[in-house]
C-alpha cells in the first residue's frame, strides 16, 4: 500500500468551494483506497493505486486548480485525530 498527501489551494478549500467537493469526492469514489482529510487543503490516502493513476482523476488545469500529490515515507503531526486514523489504517 501506498501513502499518499493530496494538497490543493487554500482559496477553494476555506469556503467548501464546488471544485473542492468535486475534488474530495473523486478521492473519496478510488478503488482499493483509504482517505482522510487531515486539513481542509490535505487529504491522506492510503491506496493501492501508482500516484500516476490517482493524478488521473484530479488532473485539473493549473488555472482552474492548483493541486499537488506527494507519496510518504514518514509522516508526523500534533493531530490526535490524523494520529488516531493513521494508527487504525496503517497496513
Amino acid at each position: 500500500m501506498h501513502h499518499y498527501l493530496v494538497t490543493f489551494d487554500y482559496e477553494v478549500a476555506s469556503n467548501n468551494e464546488p471544485i473542492a467537493v468535486e475534488l474530495r469526492s473523486h478521492l473519496e469514489e478510488l478503488p482499493n483506497t483509504k482517505w482522510f482529510q487531515h486539513l481542509p487543503t490535505e487529504i491522506i490516502l492510503i491506496s493501492s493505486l501508482s500516484i500516476d493513476e490517482i493524478y488521473k482523476v484530479i488532473d485539473y488545469p493549473e488555472n482552474t486548480l492548483r493541486v499537488s500529490i506527494s507519496e510518504l515515507v514518514n509522516f508526523k503531526t500534533n493531530s490526535s485525530r490524523t494520529a488516531h486514523w493513521l494508527s487504525l489504517n496503517n497496513d
